[in-house]
């Protein structure tokens, strides 16, 4: 369970908790007397604003959790349709899909993978994988002749069938013909690493490989995101969860009945409560 999934779980428990005290302020609301109302209506008051705040954020929380769970799904989708790649195979090709793109850092990865199963993926794999290395490019992590030779072997390869497609895609056809002329020329005659440094020029950066990548929410796989969200549940029982549950709880140990609300001038005096004066009920401020 990650951090921001402990943080969601006290926010729950500071609404819950509120909304109990919430629920006790208003009985003792019918009861009151003049002197006492003040105090438990600003009191309400700041509560439920805080009760709101807090709705706000977990339903927030909740929207980042599921499209998270999606892009896990699409990911273990995609790489366990590779059914030619061994079990760590998939395993670092599932590592790759969850990148938006590549760095320089990946390269060591991407060299090896590139050179021992770069070949036996699906040509949807492949698409996936020189999506990513030119949103590398797009992005300025490097030059496409800075990548490892392998690689730029293989995705030379992958550029000469996109450009010489019978019906050329949207995107392929915006890049000038002399500049698509000018590397087919070079492949078709061998010359690789003229046209690499080819493939470095601004209208091939622009516009090959701009398919979606996985992370995006393309493929939706319901078995995986059952198990996913199988896996969270069961987070429930960990035990750094039960430590922190213990502690929010003990520090959201309310009740109206520890509050004298008995009309007095000190009742009177804290009439003016402030937000601030709300028992943290959730947890420490690190939670807020």
């Amino acid at each position: 369970m990650t951090d921001s999934d402990y943080e969601s779980k006290l926010d729950e428990m500071e609404r819950s908790n509120l909304q109990k005290v919430i629920s006790e302020v208003e009985t003792a609301l019918t009861v009151s007397t003049p002197g006492t109302r003040p105090v438990l209506e600003v009191f309400l008051r700041n509560a439920k604003s805080r009760v709101a705040a807090l709705d706000k954020k977990i339903k927030e929380s909740q929207e980042q959790r599921e499209i998270h769970e999606r892009e896990q799904a699409s990911v273990a989708y995609l790489a366990q349709k590779e059914a030619a790649l061994s079990e760590s195979e998939r395993k670092t090709y599932s590592g790759f899909l969850e990148k938006p793109f590549f760095t320089k850092n990946d390269f060591g990865s991407l060299e090896q993978f590139y050179a021992h199963t770069w070949d036996r993926l699906s040509e949807s794999g492949k698409d996936q994988m020189s999506h990513r290395v030119w949103e590398g490019i797009r992005h300025n992590e490097y030059t496409f002749t800075e990548l490892p030779k392998v690689v730029q072997e293989k995705e030379i390869d992958r550029a000469y069938k996109r450009l010489t497609e019978p019906q050329l895609s949207e995107d392929v056809s915006r890049i000038p013909v002399a500049d698509r002329t000018d590397f087919v020329r070079a492949f078709e005659n061998g010359r690789h690493d003229e046209a690499s440094q080819v493939l470095d020029r601004r209208s091939f950066r622009e516009n090959l490989f701009l398919g979606n990548a996985s992370r995006s929410t393309e493929i939706e796989s319901p078995t995986a995101l059952k198990t996913i969200a199988q896996g969270m549940q069961a987070g429930d029982s960990d035990p750094k969860l039960k430590e922190l549950k213990s502690s929010a709880d003990t520090q959201a140990d309310l009740s109206i009945d520890s509050v004298d609300f008995r009309e007095s001038g000190a009742a009177a005096k804290h009439a003016s409560v402030s937000p601030a004066d709300i028992p943290n009920v959730g947890g420490s401020e690190k939670y807020r």
